[in-house]
């Protein structure tokens, strides 16, 4: 050994003794500062809840993840979500000091295992789930536990150890069952190493047995259940539901090999994208260091939890990679991997004769430097401080709604804040709650209709919103939605813009909601107006309320403020299709074609050539041009010649161009095909048009 290589040993001695806790010191100090301070939203308000209740949130149940959620909820820092957001901030740095312990023992260096453990953390894909609550800290914790209690095992060779692998993937999969990828790898691994350690027939019984007790967690589900939880998903009290809800039975004909084979080439790429941008060149040194790893086992370990890894992000998933943080044991694996990589490349400078000891150090100190890259490109991005936009978003909802009211929720950052701040922190028990999903909050039925009912789900709950709203106005009635055009409301009725919802009224009415009081003054916005990195999930809350405050300003007549929000609306959603949707009717309706045009073609970018040619006709119909409008609803009809829609738009243009025959017929078949659709009916009524019979003009 050279004097540099005896340097280089007696540095990595000293440094493995400070080296893990300023990891987690450091790690830990800087999720606490960019992590969100209050509930967030998407499935983060659903499973605080859960956890705050001891519930069961949607599939497989998290009955682990709601019992450690629960543990924090009692720790008495912030508010309830604020808590639950430490719990993946507090299992990403226990995920951290695995990778540096696996990383300096198999690489001998812990200059190596710090510098590729802190780029881990400050990758973006990794250190935004650190931001919110979520399950996927509490996975990566696990597959690192895993890992090192396997390189413990190939040292060792105890069964106790293999025992301990047993106990801990079946408590892993009762936080998630992504753990399943794990599983081709590490059954490889162990009957490389020892195939009779495992085939055993009295160690298999044992190891059986141990999983199976681990795995008994999901007997939470059931007794919860029982025991009247808050949030009971599924209701999984007895075989059926519990197999449905655990297994995820529903979900698996949409997920899994469902795509065309361009969707699977599409996602692929996108999914190498992702990865390749959260290392960039690192992922070089990464590769050298999977060439130099030995023994052989554990290149082929790595390699089938890579693959296996992307058969799930590609092929048994079709989430948007901008909703779910798909790839992250791949990120975990090749983070390692670089570590690796960097231990074998210290290793050999500090052997070279010809290097100074100066020099040597000087390479070290460019290692334990090295994460400040990311920490300082990524701080801003992942920065979720300023971010309250779910608890707002909340507490806007909820303080629209009258005393006593009922509240309809649809979509995900509508019904699991709003849950949350029901469950969590007491808010508006006076309200009556449905969620339209009929997870949750069920809707009941109060009718007088009796037997059975046959059909579809939206046919069954179309009649029972119907049946309340009739029974139960004029008390407030209320929907929070992100698409009102959807929705169906009993004749007689009309949905009103009010606030961030939409009102019931009595189409009678002519009172404007916002002539009786301007609700907007009491919303809290302070994050809407906040610059910070926003995800998907944001861009599309706060996106809708400039879009709807924009709405409000043109109804009080402020046109020019109110086209000021509708850009912010337009720049904030810049990818929401729904949102330049909606942007340019209100301005068609207002005559601002230009603006509407723009507006339209945003929205229309990656819409299919039936929607694309509608929503043409639907422009030059607003623009007076009824004979163009018409072409193009009678090319969206060429290719979906079944939709109601287009042939009502159709019969639209044809009854304004004076083509009132041509136009009842398009009108009759469009009422054949669906016979819900009150505003045809009405402006049939209106105009006086008879359905086989044409007006009689005077």
């Amino acid at each position: 050994m050279n004097l540099n290589a005896a340097c280089a040993k007696m540095g990595d001695e000293k440094s493995k003794c400070l080296l893990p806790s300023f990891l987690v010191i450091l790690s830990f100090g800087v999720y606490l500062a960019t992590i969100s301070p209050t509930v967030y939203l998407g499935d983060s308000g659903e499973l605080s809840a859960a956890a705050f209740s001891l519930g069961i949130p949607h599939n497989s149940g998290y009955p682990l993840y709601s019992l450690a959620g629960k543990i924090f909820c009692l720790i008495p820092i912030g508010n309830l979500g604020f808590r639950m957001n430490l719990v993946s901030g507090a299992f990403a740095v226990g995920c951290l000091w695995l990778v540096y312990r696996f990383v300096a023992g198999m690489g001998t260096s812990g200059v190596a295992a710090f510098s590729s453990s802190l780029i881990l953390a400050f990758t973006p894909l990794f250190w935004l789930q650190t931001t919110s609550a979520e399950v996927y800290s509490m996975h990566l914790f696990f597959v690192a536990l895993l890992i090192n209690i396997l390189w413990k095992w190939d040292r060792e060779r105890h069964f106790h150890l293999l025992c301990l692998f047993a106990f801990v993937s079946g408590l892993s999969f009762g936080n998630h069952l992504q753990t399943l990828m794990l599983a081709p790898a590490a059954i490889c691994f162990v009957l490389w190493r020892d195939r009779r350690m495992l085939l055993s027939p009295g160690n298999f019984v044992v190891l059986t047995v141990l999983f199976l007790v681990a795995l008994s967690l999901y007997l939470y589900l059931p007794v919860r259940t029982n025991a009247g939880a808050a949030i009971h998903w599924g209701d999984p009290n007895n075989l059926d539901r519990f197999l449905a809800h655990v297994t995820g039975r529903t979900h698996r004909e949409v997920y899994v090999l469902h795509q065309s084979f361009l969707e699977y080439f599409r996602r692929t790429n996108q999914t190498l994208l992702l990865v390749g941008s959260q290392l960039g060149v690192l992922i070089g040194i990464g590769i050298f260091g999977f060439i130099k790893l030995r023994p052989l086992r554990w290149q082929v370990f790595f390699i089938l939890l890579i693959t296996f890894d992307f058969i799930y992000t590609v092929f048994l998933n079709v989430i948007s990679l901008k909703v779910t943080p798909f790839a992250l044991p791949t990120l975990l694996a090749l983070a390692v991997l670089t570590g690796l990589g960097l231990a074998k490349g210290l290793a050999w400078v500090g052997s070279l004769s010809k290097v100074s000891p100066g020099t040597v150090r000087l390479v070290r100190g460019c290692c334990y430097v090295m994460p400040a890259i990311p920490l300082f490109l990524n701080f801003v991005s992942c920065n979720q401080g300023p971010n309250y936009t779910a608890y707002e978003h909340t507490v806007n909802i909820l303080r629209t709604a009258d005393q006593g009211s009922i509240l309809f929720l649809e979509g995900d950052n509508n019904f699991f804040p709003v849950a949350y701040g029901r469950i969590a922190e007491r808010m508006r028990p006076d309200l009556l709650l449905f969620d339209r999903s009929n997870i949750l909050y069920k809707m009941p039925y109060v009718g007088e209709r009796k037997g059975p009912f046959f059909g579809e789900w939206k046919q069954y709950r179309d009649m029972l919103e119907a049946e309340i709203v009739q029974r139960m106005f004029p008390a407030g009635i209320y929907y929070s939605t992100f698409l009102p055009t959807a929705l169906s409301v009993p004749e007689g009725f009309q949905l009103v813009p009010l606030g961030t919802l939409h009102s019931v009224q009595m189409k009678k009415d002519p009172l404007d909601p916002y002539r009786i009081r301007n609700i907007w003054k009491y919303y809290s916005a302070e994050s809407f107006y906040e610059s910070f990195e926003k995800d998907f999930m944001t861009r599309q809350v706060q996106a809708h309320f400039h879009l709807r405050y924009g709405q409000y300003l043109f109804i009080a007549r402020q046109i020019r403020l109110g086209l000021r929000y509708l850009k912010n609306a337009s720049q904030i959603g810049h990818d929401d299709d729904m949102v330049h949707m909606k942007i340019f009717t209100l301005l068609a309706d207002y005559g601002f074609y230009e603006e509407a045009r723009v507006e339209l073609e945003k929205a229309l970018a990656h819409k299919d050539p039936g929607v694309a040619n509608d929503s043409w006709g639907v422009y030059y119909y607003k623009m007076g041009e009824y004979r163009k409008a018409a072409e193009y609803f009678r090319k969206a009809l060429e290719l979906e010649p079944k939709k109601p829609s287009y042939l009502k738009n159709l019969g639209l243009a044809l009854y304004r161009m004076g083509r009132v025959e041509e136009a009842l017929d398009a009108f009759k078949e469009s009422i054949d095909l669906n016979e819900d659709q009150p505003e045809l009916k009405a402006f049939m009524e209106k105009e006086g048009l008879i359905i086989g019979k044409a007006r009689q003009e005077g």
